[in-house]
């Protein structure tokens, strides 16, 4: 909102006064170059005129090294509020005189003002009444020349201003006038609803302005209780009421955390009624009215989950365990050694029934309730199903016989490849599975151990090609090629885009330049749009690249027309799709 003011021609004189002093920059970097030693420089004072027991501001750089500041008539001001190395305030005496002020430094040098200190009409405070409110009371202050005085400001600059403006309909702007009284010796205001305790403030409302602080406090009604009560061993859910004073001040009821709490007043009983909920901490709840005061009315320390027991304490991943104890109502989740998060199958405040995660290790389990907080306890043995510990990224071939290392395989029932039972051997730790001919990328390998799952994603390779195909430099030049794939031998049509295609070969270790080329038979033996042709490097048995909607358009084009595989020094075995 815009605030209108209003001055006398002597007022906008003091202004212009101000406006008249030259403000420099302060250089932290190079502070040796101000005019004072150590980079200490005054570069504007004011408000001038001032209120005798007015706030008095100076503004320039390194103020943070002024010891005490001297006013004609008045001892040396050792109170000084600093608000930053480029602000400090003092607060002017009533027996000060015009003239000159000087600032001493603590190196004992000073800075004295270019220009005289002078004051403006005695305006005072001389009392308010009463000096107990509560918001919405109307308060008193009275004085002298409190007609120069636009603004009441309470703790925490809660402003109240005599004249606002404020938007209107369809644009239009008014002014209100938040003072219900404003006259030479008296001010009346309404206490807003954010206002705290302390001193009031009253001020002209200037870009530097006239500030008079009353010399005892102003106490704001809070709301209140006779005895902060204790609750121990208290549950979310629970029913709290607290008895008090001025409960209709109260705006919010607030945890320890912050969160807030739903609350019921009654007036004719002078209570507030609160229900905990789930995510309940322990510590204070706080009634808080709009100042946003913090007011203590009841501690509580919340039960927790213990007392843990259980009649095994070995037990296979994926089975059921009964755990009993205390307070088990209050657990949301149990979390095993290894990360994994039972499924709790019942639950009552002395009995939990969980399910074992297949991820679960041996080790303690933690129990965690709504509201963030982990008890642990509870030691179990968890014997793991069968899984996988050798390495998935081998090229395992669709159709094919798939060997991996596993742990606690006498444990496994069953075997299934994207849901179905497939057939399986086991060696010691070795686990042999015959891959059905439709498997493919993202396929889903499960192993079931008493109905507990390892599960994990494997893409299958199909193979394409097998075989044996020389491709040596021709004895006339240019490139042998193999053509098994091309001319409608293979529907390259239902291969999606992204699919790796990937040639095995043996390199002739007789030379030291082996090539390879992925070429379309329609096109004349030229590379594909997306795949050049590649230099082989020396040790190496496959080739692959990703096949790219426009790669497949080439090799679908022109009634099939198929792929060539061209290149020199090395035999092609086996060509696959992944």
């Amino acid at each position: 909102m815009n605030k209108i003011y209003k001055f006398s021609a002597w007022w906008m004189a003091c202004l212009v006064l101000l406006s008249s002093l030259t403000f420099t920059a302060c250089d932290t970097n190079d502070l040796d170059t101000n005019q004072y030693k150590g980079g200490i420089s005054l570069n504007v004072f004011g408000p001038s005129p001032v209120l005798r027991g007015g706030e008095l501001r100076f503004l320039g750089c390194g103020l943070d090294q002024v010891a005490s500041v001297l006013i004609p008539g008045c001892d040396a001001i050792t109170d000084i509020q600093l608000i930053s190395a480029e602000e400090i305030r003092v607060i002017v005496p009533q027996t000060a005189l015009p003239g000159y002020v000087t600032l001493m430094l603590r190196n004992g040098e000073s800075i004295v003002t270019k220009t005289q200190l002078t004051y403006s009409e005695p305006v005072s405070i001389e009392s308010f009444s009463p000096e107990s409110v509560r918001p919405g009371d109307v308060l008193t202050i009275k004085g002298e020349y409190l007609n120069l005085m636009s603004q009441v400001i309470f703790a925490k600059d809660v402003i109240v201003s005599d004249e606002m403006v404020v938007e209107g309909e369809e644009g239009t702007t008014e002014s209100v006038n938040r003072f219900l009284k404003h006259t030479r010796n008296e001010i009346q205001v309404r206490v807003p609803e954010e206002a705290q305790s302390g001193k009031i403030i009253l001020s002209d409302g200037a870009e530097i302005p006239n500030r008079l602080y009353s010399e005892v406090e102003l106490q704001v009604v809070l709301p209140s209780v006779a005895e902060v009560a204790d609750h121990n061993n208290i549950k979310p859910g629970a029913t709290l009421t607290a008895t008090g004073e001025n409960f209709d001040l109260v705006k919010e009821v607030r945890m320890e955390n912050g969160e807030k709490v739903e609350f019921e007043f009654s007036a004719e009983n002078k209570t507030l009624r609160f229900t905990l909920p789930a995510n309940a901490v322990s510590g204070f709840i706080y009634v808080v009215p709009a100042s946003g005061v913090r007011i203590p009315v009841a501690s509580i320390e919340l039960a927790k989950p213990g007392n843990f027991s259980c009649a095994v304490t070995e037990i296979n991943a994926g089975e059921q365990i009964t755990i009993l104890g205390e307070n088990l109502d209050l657990v949301s989740a149990v979390i095993f050694t290894g990360g994994g998060e039972g499924e709790i199958i019942s639950q009552s405040p002395e009995q939990l029934v969980v399910s074992v995660p297949a991820s679960a290790q041996s080790g303690s389990v933690t129990f965690k309730m709504a509201n963030g907080e982990q008890v642990s306890g509870l030691d179990l043995t968890i014997n793991q199903p069968c899984h996988i510990v050798s390495s998935l990224e081998d090229d395992f071939e669709a159709g094919k016989e798939m060997i991996v290392e596993v742990a606690n395989g006498e444990l496994l029932t069953e075997v299934k490849i994207n849901g179905v039972t497939e057939t399986h051997t086991l060696e010691g730790t070795q686990l042999k599975i015959k891959v059905p001919e439709t498997a493919g990328a993202n396929s889903i390998l499960e192993l079931i151990s008493s109905g507990v799952s390892a599960t994990y994603t494997v893409s299958f390779a199909k193979v394409i090609w097998t075989g044996e195909h020389p491709l040596p430099v021709k004895p006339e030049g240019g490139w042998n090629g193999n053509e098994a794939l091309g001319w409608g031998r293979y529907d390259w049509s239902s291969v999606q885009p992204g699919t790796i295609i990937t040639v095995y070969y043996t390199l002739d270790t007789a030379v030291t330049d082996w090539q390879i080329r992925l070429g379309g038979c329609g096109i004349g033996w030229v590379a594909l749009p997306t795949i050049p042709a590649t230099g082989l490097a020396a040790g190496s048995t496959s080739f692959s690249a990703t096949l790219t909607a426009e790669d497949l358009e080439v090799l679908s084009k022109d009634n099939n027309s198929g792929l060539v595989v061209t290149g020199c020094n090395f035999t092609m075995t086996k060509v696959t799709l992944k």
